[in-house]
């Protein structure tokens, strides 16, 4: 697992995430912090739904490298997370920093 899904598995373990575009939504409306993730292999609907939740503070949404099954192994969970919201600032923003550096480490190899 890559460092950027520690932090996922992190905030899942402090009670720090909510999945799924429901819980998402609800999370997004009480508070303007975090991070609101998207698989990579999530439909075209979802995407849709996240950039709605996100109308106005585009910066939350991050479009992540990872798949939903990725995303489900990393918070421990068995079923696919197509839509994950990191609801602490620093978590996010750790995450934000891995998920980036992660990836292009990946595209050199």
């Amino acid at each position: 697992m890559d460092k950027a899904l520690g932090y996922l598995g992190l905030a899942a373990r402090a009670g720090k995430l909510r999945v799924g575009a429901e819980d998402c939504r609800k999370e997004l409306v009480r508070r303007r912090a975090g991070k609101l993730l998207a698989a990579s292999d999530a439909a075209a609907n979802t995407l849709e739904q996240a950039r709605e939740m996100c109308r106005g503070r585009e910066e939350m949404l991050l479009r992540t490298h990872y798949t939903k099954m990725d995303i489900a192994h990393a918070i421990g969970r068995g079923t696919p997370v197509a839509l994950a919201l990191i609801c602490d600032e620093g978590l996010a923003k750790a995450f934000a920093a891995a998920a980036e550096s992660d990836r292009e480490q990946e595209e050199r190899v």
